[in-house]
């Protein structure tokens, strides 16, 4: 894979309001089922080079039959909850630029159809013109992913958003992110942590035929309990019986591999696993 930096490009993600529709039968109901999943996704965003865009009407949507966007965040018995600080937090964060309906990108004579709907001026009309690219609450009719509309009779899918994990593998797919970034993101939070890999065993040295070997090995080590990983044949998980560099001379390490010859070293604290290289020509099996 020929990987294309991003960085100081913003991919234009657009806040679609119309994802709001009274959904959610509280407010309550609304924290729990959708402001959680709404909020993993502007976190994971926080990673790249994104851009949020929103339109100067979204804090006026209906949550509930009878609360909007903006009479939420402002209710007491909410505002201080940390799912509240985290949504604002995030959206100041990814905002640049007051409302993107202040200079809009659509064209006034084109029509833009959503289940046979016409939505000009919104944010999914929006995106058409734009990186086509929305995030979404669920639970709507403008939450399926894609989200297709229909473009002076032509479709375009929209990449929408409403979970985290998407738009790590649509970079990763698109070749819009490195191989260390793709994996610092994906497997960020679970058995794997990729925050202490050595430069002389580090990223720089996998090529591109064998990046795909470590990605599948991962995601089955994430999938395996810590016993199922001892027993696992595939894995291979053992201690590494010699010493990798100084700096851990004084650490037990262990390794695991991905093929015949490539391997990962690393060592364990409590239920993470933090990688310090990558092996791809067996030599430091060799001597252990």
């Amino acid at each position: 894979m020929t990987s294309t930096r991003f960085w100081g490009y913003d991919v234009q993600i657009l806040f679609n309001e119309l994802s709001l529709t009274g959904q959610f039968p509280t407010q309550d109901a609304f924290v729990s089922n959708g402001l959680f999943p709404f909020v993993g996704v502007l976190k994971e965003m926080q990673g790249f080079s994104t851009l949020l865009l929103k339109k100067s009407d979204m804090w006026n949507k209906m949550i509930t039959p009878t609360s909007t966007l903006h009479s939420f965040l402002i209710n007491n018995a909410f505002r201080k909850s940390d799912e509240v600080r985290r949504l604002k937090s995030a959206i100041a964060d990814l905002t640049k630029e007051p409302f993107w309906d202040t200079e809009s990108k659509q064209d006034p004579d084109s029509t833009y159809l959503l289940d046979g709907d016409d939505i000009w001026g919104s944010s999914p009309a929006e995106a058409c013109e734009r990186d086509k690219s929305v995030v979404s609450f669920i639970s709507s009719v403008a939450s399926s992913d894609p989200l297709n509309i229909i473009r002076n009779g032509i479709n375009v899918p929209l990449l929408n958003l409403t979970c985290s994990g998407i738009l790590t593998e649509y970079l990763w797919a698109n070749d819009r992110i490195t191989f260390e970034l793709y994996l610092k993101a994906r497997f960020s939070g679970g058995k794997l942590d990729f925050s202490k890999v050595d430069e002389k065993m580090g990223f720089s040295g996998i090529q591109s035929a064998e990046q795909s070997l470590f990605i599948d090995t991962f995601r089955r080590f994430e999938e395996l309990t810590w016993d199922q990983i001892f027993t696992d044949r595939g894995l291979d998980y053992k201690e590494y019986a010699g010493i990798i560099n100084k700096s851990y001379r004084d650490i037990k390490t262990h390794k695991f591999r991905a093929s015949e010859k490539i391997r990962c070293h690393g060592y364990r604290e409590k239920d993470s696993f933090f990688v310090i290289g990558f092996e791809t020509d067996h030599k430091l099996s060799d001597k252990g």
